[in-house]
């Protein structure tokens, strides 16, 4: 008997110790073990287990067929369920499940925490479909209103496909040819997507509501190597009441010639926000011709048929950067507006290092707006754009052929405040770049308010460097003042013809009659903020707009007078006692060689800066004459600062 027993005791032991799923619940039968999620679901389905439903993973399991939860009702009785490793555990879930999901929930209150700690942010849960077969790794089905899917969280999870010819997250109607599903109140954050053809493809049916609650949060995708994402990393269509925010997307492969998005919002998206997110490292080899098809860090084309006709969408604080081309596509830009699009605002994101080195004479852009909407109350504000460059092509100022900071393609109802604009990296041969290049698809008048903002072109290659350029008449801006225009070159702008100064941009242009010429000294290279140095003839020159009422760091603009370009700052101002006794000469300008600088008090050091802000040449003197070589630096217009006992003045010098 007692043999007998023993052997009963083992034999349990033996049975838990391979059971790699383990159930509680607070209904049915209580407990169970399982050496699968799908059995575990499946007795879920049976009704056996009901209730409030805890399912931890002991150890990693092999799926055979997909583990599908369905919707609570009839047999299946259960109000909530959480899967989530046991604590310290690091599994996986895997299977190699061809045409399919590994996993399938179809009802509400289902959680999956990949943390294996309790409130943990760790990822220590891995959902891998092994499959290269059309594979998926989680899909989320609510196929209608009726059975419309309810609080679903996947959090603290590796999710990683078994190629990148699929996707890897899918929320639709679960049809054969996948349609919008029904859905609000999902919460996919903090986890890795990884191997994907689409990263999170969410998809719902336009209703009003529908897809509200829908949160894509701190996820990471931008793995690089065998495991890179491949298309798009988040795509919502149909969405009502969206947020994707502060994820990491970038590094897709390359190797196939493919249009890459970094996050989509497409149509039917509405009252939905991209916030706080980090898109790097989008590249493209391939041949497009479609405008509308190219390579975007994010891309907005919600038109007007979403449960709200205007978009309402919000595109915030996001950084985009790093984006190469060697591909034949007219669009390759950091965001992207198209569409019978409005209602949209674009503000305090930085979009910076987006080149196309094709030599055929293809573009890059930092926005490409192409709202067909003639009526898009579009508000681009507080933006910081650098580097933008392409090879270089002269035959025209087409947006295609060169660098550009901002274009504006067609549509109307653009509000273009307080950005900044700093062409600021070199193109390989001579081109027509511009901070701001209005193409004729602009038609509709008074289709622009231009006021507030700081375009600077400061490239040295040879040809046109403009700071803003115009194929439409100056009858599509409603407003143009309040701007400062820099160039490097010989040239300010066109508009029928090159614009060589200030008063030819206001003969072309109409308005600016408050608009200036300075070359502003930023913080540095990188670092788009005012100096409060050498800015004196900047501070202040900006006229209060309604729309905006604080710069891209969020503080507040000055109320009556606030600032140009994208930040508010203050510039340091000389007591009327130290004005007085400001004595400083300098000569010659321009200058060939060597400037002479003459101050009655000591100088003590000369500081040379470039026109995008970088210090060059530091000058130690102890004299009250300065000497500087300025044989050292190319041409160009510098800032010196002479720094002498006392205080500090600043000087403009053209270096022939």
């Amino acid at each position: 008997m007692k043999k007998i027993l023993f052997f009963i005791v083992v034999s349990a032991a033996a049975i838990n110790l391979n059971a790699q799923v383990s159930l509680a619940a607070t209904a049915g039968t209580t407990t169970g073990t399982y050496t699968t999620l799908k059995s575990a679901f499946d007795a879920i389905n049976a009704g056996t287990h009901q209730g409030a439903i805890n399912i931890s993973i002991t150890a990693n399991t092999t799926e055979t067929a997909t583990a599908a939860l369905n919707a609570s009702g009839g047999t299946v009785s259960y109000t909530s369920v959480l899967i989530k490793p046991a604590i310290g555990v690091t599994a996986s879930i895997s299977g190699s499940v061809d045409n399919l999901a590994l996993i399938k929930i179809s009802g509400n209150n289902v959680t999956i925490d990949g943390s294996n700690s309790v409130a943990g942010t760790t990822r220590n849960l891995t959902l891998t479909n092994t499959s290269t077969t059309a594979p998926q790794v989680l899909t989320v089905i609510g196929a209608t209103a009726a059975t419309a899917v309810s609080n679903f969280t996947v959090k603290n999870t590796n999710i990683i496909n078994g190629v990148n010819t699929s996707s890897a997250f899918v929320m639709t109607n679960g049809a054969a040819t996948p349609a919008g599903g029904y859905f609000n109140n999902t919460t996919i954050q903090n986890n890795s997507i990884q191997k994907a053809y689409i990263g999170l493809y969410i998809f719902a049916a336009v209703a009003v509501g529908n897809g509200s609650g829908t949160l894509v949060k701190d996820n990471s995708l931008d793995v690089s190597g065998a495991n890179a994402n491949r298309l798009v990393g988040v795509y919502l269509q149909g969405v009502d009441g969206g947020s994707v925010q502060n994820n990491t997307i970038g590094n897709f492969e390359s190797l196939n010639a493919e249009i890459k998005r970094g996050v989509w919002f497409a149509t039917g998206t509405v009252n939905s926000s991209i916030t706080g997110n980090t898109i790097t490292n989008l590249n493209f080899t391939g041949t497009e011709t479609t405008v509308s098809a190219g390579v975007t860090g994010i891309s907005i084309s919600s038109g007007n048929t979403g449960a709200v006709a205007a978009a309402n969408v919000m595109v915030s604080n996001n950084t985009i950067s790093n984006f190469t081309s060697v591909g034949t596509s007219p669009l390759f830009a950091g965001v992207y507006l198209g569409g019978l699009t409005s209602g949209v605002t674009i503000d305090k994101n930085k979009i910076n290092t987006i080149k196309n080195t094709n030599t055929g004479g293809y573009g890059s852009q930092g926005m490409y707006l192409a709202t067909t909407s003639t009526a898009a109350n579009t508000l681009i504000a507080n933006n910081i754009i650098s580097g933008i460059s392409s090879n270089g092509y002269a035959a025209s100022g087409g947006v295609n052929d060169n660098g550009n900071g901002i274009v504006m393609v067609s549509g109307a109802g653009y509000k273009i405040y307080y950005n900044t604009v700093a062409m600021n990296v070199n193109q390989t041969v001579a081109g027509r770049p511009s901070a701001f290049n209005v193409t004729t698809g602009i038609t509709a008048a008074g289709a622009i308010d231009l006021r507030n903002n700081i375009f600077v072109n400061s490239q040295t290659q040879a040809g046109d460097r403009y700071t803003i350029y115009s194929s439409a008449a100056n009858t599509v801006f409603s407003n143009i003042n309040y701007n400062d225009y820099f160039s490097s070159g010989t040239n300010l702008g066109f508009i029928g013809s090159a614009r060589i100064s200030l008063a030819d941009i206001q003969t072309g242009f109409g308005g600016n009659v408050n608009s200036i010429n300075v070359l502003p000294v930023f913080v540095s290279a990188t670092d788009f903020h005012l100096a409060s140095s050498g800015n004196n003839t900047l501070d202040n020159k900006g006229t209060p707009v309604t729309e905006v009422t604080v710069d891209a760091d969020g503080n507040a603009r000055n109320a009556t007078t606030p600032d140009l370009g994208a930040y508010e700052f203050t510039a340091t101002v000389l007591a009327v006692q130290d004005i007085a006794k400001k004595k400083i000469n300098y000569y010659p300008n321009p200058v060939v060689d060597f400037v002479t600088i003459n101050d009655v008090n000591k100088i003590k050091t000369v500081e040379v800066y470039n026109a995008v802000g970088q210090r060059v040449i530091v000058e130690n003197a102890n004299s009250e004459k300065a000497s500087i070589d300025m044989r050292q630096v190319p041409a160009g217009v510098y800032i010196l600062k002479v720094n002498s006992e006392k205080e500090s003045q600043s000087i403009k010098i053209i270096k022939r």
